[in-house]
């Protein structure tokens, strides 16, 4: 199988959910697709803490 993001032929693909996309990843490809879902996650609501966001 080969991985979607890096193009590496793999044994094993990993589902990652990104938003409303499914992505098949190779196991290092996914745990850095999480690392920078959750740095973003993170960035968001700290912009949202400064500017003192009610909703959501």
């Amino acid at each position: 199988m080969i991985c979607k993001s890096c193009g590496d032929e793999v044994d094993r693909l990993v589902r990652v959910r990104v938003g409303r996309k499914t992505h098949k990843l190779c196991e290092e490809c996914a745990e850095l697709k999480r690392e920078e879902l959750e740095i973003a996650d993170d960035a968001e609501a700290a912009m949202r803490e400064m500017m003192e966001y009610k909703g959501r």
